[in-house]
């Protein structure tokens, strides 16, 4: 099989990787080995950062509109911030972005990569179904970032700051028809955060998020669990009989920036280059997919005439991821304490304001936040952020 532009990865990037590349003319393969059964998670998305990320959401996904988020800290001091948001039917978003990628010709396979081979102006990868050959290749694998690595590249620059996630399903009377998600910070989750996003109905999840703990957090979770519920007992008097209906775990890159994105013919996009958050990772793949096409068409697939796509990105993003990392560094050295003291002080204040903070005073606060990176509102952007 021969293609230009080969994707490998049908997450959320890589869908709209493949899309874009198609759209712009190129013969574009999109392989997984999970075609027709993805089970990605983030399903929640604040419209701040949609429109940052020049991403629609569409009411065919939409599960429950949210009112906004509520920031709390170990003690349960808490800080409000309106913003829309949307929990997502994560399967609906993938079933309408895989048919979306048909829609826009390019051709499903699946399956998975075995091997790879570099040529010059070329890239060929072994599956259980035979040989493909493209000009340029797109990891979109997620963390794992399977390509990448086999290709020798280190697409992350910090890898060991992978923040290990336990999310689970939840269900109780009422719970999901809360109008706020939740963003816990300290100890019960160090290095990140604890969530709580209503589903609508009963339904709803739980999740934590550990950064420098490795990859079994269970015991996070647990100890977030009966924070959660001691938390909630004056809501709901039985809240102890919450049902854990099911559980999941991962990885999210949050803090590893991206390293090593693109060489010769190949191209890393999304989870596989750091580039964590759905919308913002939506975006990436759009940038990515646009740029192996435009390469393709010019002839120069080299790691220069790819190198358009580090440049676009940089200018969107890069500011911003840097932020981000700040942010959670400092947030991983602080106390519960100094963290109960810094929401009780955010308590009350007007914290984000839609196409407010998100497209006024970005590159301003990046500056401001570098050199003081403790800033209570520019902490606080972040933790809106993600």
């Amino acid at each position: 099989m021969k293609c230009d532009v080969l994707v490998v990865g049908a997450s959320p990037a890589g869908l709209m990787a493949a899309t874009s590349a198609a759209r712009s003319n190129a013969e574009v393969i999109l392989l997984d080995r999970d075609l027709g059964n993805l089970n990605h998670p983030a399903n929640t998305i604040f419209e701040g950062m949609a429109s940052r990320a020049k991403v629609e959401i569409l009411d065919c996904y939409v599960q429950k509109e949210l009112q906004g988020m509520r920031i709390l800290s170990p003690s349960g001091h808490g800080a409000t911030i309106p913003a829309r948001g949307y929990f997502l039917d994560r399967e609906k978003l993938d079933q309408y972005y895989l048919k979306a990628a048909e829609a826009a010709g390019v051709s499903l396979l699946r399956d998975e990569v075995k091997y790879i081979n570099r040529h010059p102006g070329s890239i060929s990868v072994s599956s259980a179904q035979g040989e493909i050959r493209a000009r340029v290749a797109i990891d979109a694998s997620g963390i794992g970032s399977h390509l990448a690595q086999k290709a020798g590249l280190k697409p992350m620059r910090h890898p060991q700051d992978i923040a290990w996630a336990m999310e689970a399903e939840v269900s109780h009377p009422g719970l999901g028809e809360e109008m706020f998600f939740q963003y816990w910070i300290g100890s019960m989750a160090p290095g990140w955060k604890a969530t709580f996003s209503p589903a609508g109905g009963d339904r709803a999840t739980l999740a934590v998020f550990v950064r420098g703990h490795g990859p079994h957090v269970q015991s996070f979770f647990r100890s977030f669990l009966k924070i959660f519920k001691a938390y909630k007992s004056s809501a709901y008097r039985d809240i102890e009989d919450l049902k854990i209906l099911s559980v999941r775990s991962g990885g999210d890159p949050i803090a590893v920036l991206p390293g090593q994105v693109v060489s010769d013919s190949l191209m890393v996009v999304g989870g596989a280059a750091g580039q964590s958050g759905l919308a913002y990772s939506m975006r990436a793949g759009q940038i990515c997919g646009q740029v192996a096409a435009d390469a393709t068409t010019s002839g120069d697939v080299s790691r220069q005439g790819l190198s358009e796509y580090e440049r676009l990105w940089n200018a969107e993003f890069r500011w911003e991821y840097r932020m981000g990392r700040a942010a959670l560094e400092t947030l991983a050295g602080m106390k519960d304490g100094e963290i109960d003291r810094m929401v009780q002080r955010l308590s009350g204040k007007a914290l984000v304001s839609e196409g407010g903070l998100f497209k006024k005073s970005f590159h301003a606060g990046a500056k401001v936040f570098l050199a003081r990176p403790r800033t209570v509102l520019d902490l606080a952007w972040n933790l809106a952020r993600g």
